[in-house]
């Protein structure tokens, strides 16, 4: 007999897998039951629709993915300024990944076409995650206006996520570095 917790986990992590395979609205709540081998009860135990279990299944991407990120950034470099470099090394490697399918933030509001849907709230949510890990991280390298720094940082990684997932292709990650390492230069005297 599978735990609560157990369950709760698997009916998240599949979700989680088929939505980023196939898209959110392209999967329905039968092929996550029949996929994770839940009852359907169960699955309604833990979610009590499939907007909940959206909301669920991206609050989850946001924190591994943010976990993921800080972590990988952290190892890249010794320095804050080039560990502000590394982050587009870091993600060109997963524009890169054979299963990458897309940003899964974009992804999910430009399939979920409702603006007060939660996943749009997530998404936003994870935008100033990484603003606030680049301000963190600009302000330790020098960086004197570490608040606009970190808005136009995010103008570069949206781009090149955007380019990777509507492209497919990694080579917005060696661009925006480029404009990053211009700005970086700029902004530090």
């Amino acid at each position: 007999m599978k735990s609560s917790h157990n369950s709760h986990q698997q009916i998240l992590e599949t979700a989680s897998q088929l939505f980023y395979q196939k898209g959110i609205q392209n999967v329905g709540i039968n092929e996550i039951i029949a996929t994770s081998g839940v009852a359907k009860r169960t699955l309604y135990r833990h979610f009590a629709s499939k907007d909940d279990l959206i909301e669920a299944v991206m609050k989850h991407r946001a924190t591994e993915w943010l976990r993921w990120f800080e972590t990988a950034v952290q190892d890249r470099g010794n320095t804050s300024k080039e560990r502000l470099l590394a982050t587009f090394d870091v993600l060109r490697e997963w524009y890169a990944s054979p299963d990458f399918r897309g940003c899964p933030f974009i992804n999910a509001v430009l399939e979920i076409a409702d603006a007060s849907h939660p996943a749009h709230e997530v998404s936003i949510k994870v935008r100033e995650s990484i603003r606030m890990q680049i301000k963190q991280l600009a302000e330790q390298a020098g960086v004197e206006d570490s608040e606009s720094f970190s808005q136009q940082y995010l103008l570069l990684i949206g781009g090149a996520s955007l380019m990777a997932t509507i492209e497919g292709v990694s080579g917005g990650a060696n661009y925006a570095q480029q404009a990053l390492a211009t700005l970086i230069n700029s902004a530090i005297n």
